[in-house]
C-alpha cells in the first residue's frame, strides 16, 4: 500500500477510520473484469483481515469468481449507503484475489466463521468450503487502499 498520506490528515486516523468502516459494514462491493475486460461488481459479505486482506464465500461458478479465475485484478469499495449524500466514508482499494489455496483454508475459514457466528449466522468449516460443498472461500490482498472521510473541506480520498 502507498506510504504517503495527505498533509492534512494524519496516518493514525486514516488507519482508524478505514478500521471503522470495515468493522461498521458486512458488504463490500467487488468488481472484476473477465478475460475481455467486460467489469462485473458484486456485493458480497466479508470478513475483514486488518485492512490488507478480506475473506469471503462464493460459488466457483459465479460470475466474479469465474471472473478472478481468469483476470485475478479486483476493486472493492466498503461504505454504508444508509446514510445521507454528503457523510458517506467508504473504503477504497485494488488488489489480487484468489481461491484460497488448500494450505491456507483452515486458518482463513477461521476468520470468516468468527465473523459469520458474530452477526448471529451459522459458523463455516473447511468441509462447508470444500468439495463437494457448492461453496468455496476467496480472498483479496490488498495492493493500493484510501478512505473517503466524511465532513472534509474537499470531497477526496486519502491513501492508507
Amino acid at each position: 500500500m502507498r506510504d504517503q498520506h495527505s498533509a492534512t490528515e494524519p496516518a493514525s486516523e486514516v488507519a482508524a477510520a478505514a478500521a471503522a468502516i470495515l468493522a461498521g459494514n458486512r458488504y463490500l462491493v467487488l468488481s472484476t473484469a473477465d478475460r475481455d475486460g467486460r467489469p462485473w461488481a458484486s456485493p458480497v459479505y466479508f470478513a475483514a483481515e486488518g485492512t490488507d486482506r478480506f475473506l469471503w464465500v462464493s460459488r466457483p461458478g459465479s460470475e466474479h469468481s469465474r471472473n478472478i479465475a481468469a483476470r485475478p485484478e479486483v476493486a472493492i469499495v466498503v461504505f454504508d449507503s444508509g446514510v445521507p449524500p454528503g457523510q458517506t466514508a467508504a473504503f477504497y482499494a485494488t488488489g489480487i484475489a484468489e481461491e484460497v489455496p488448500p494450505d491456507a483454508v483452515e486458518g482463513a475459514v477461521a476468520v470468516y466463521s468468527d465473523r459469520s457466528v458474530a452477526d448471529g449466522l451459522p459458523p463455516w468449516t473447511v468441509e462447508t468450503v470444500s468439495a463437494p460443498s457448492e461453496f468455496r472461500l476467496f480472498r483479496a490482498r490488498v495492493v493500493e487502499a484510501s478512505v473517503l472521510m466524511p465532513g472534509r473541506e474537499k470531497d477526496f480520498r486519502t491513501p492508507l
